[in-house]
């Protein structure tokens, strides 16, 4: 089943460990306003999304109808998880990504035995 715009928020926003107050302090948008969008309750402008958009690292097209950001070469992103992965690899240095793939190598040699 394909996901609402309010799920993909909301996913995005607990993969990138944030609750609303500070999605809603980086974007200028309200709390209420957040949690009626994650509840597919109201839509937002596209002012509102291009906020949300640049807060996730993702494609308005994305947000709004589940389209995969064309800056991901190559791949397609088959859901907020995935997406939300990519905006946290971003936000990481170097040194932040090498921890993140040893542990993530670390958790499946741990299901692998």
């Amino acid at each position: 089943m394909k996901q609402t715009m309010g799920q993909r928020l909301s996913a995005l926003r607990e993969a990138k460990g944030a609750n609303q107050i500070d999605v809603a302090e980086a974007t200028g948008l309200g709390r209420t306003f957040l949690s009626m969008l994650e509840k597919d309750k109201k839509q937002g402008s596209i002012a509102s999304l291009a906020a949300l958009a640049d807060y996730y690292q993702v494609s308005i097209d994305y947000l709004y109808r589940g389209i995969p950001s064309p800056n991901v070469s190559a791949q397609i992103l088959d859901n907020a998880e995935e997406a939300a992965w990519v905006g946290l690899w971003r936000d990481m240095n170097e040194k932040q990504r090498r921890m993140a793939l040893a542990l993530i190598q670390a958790a499946i040699n741990t299901d692998a035995a």
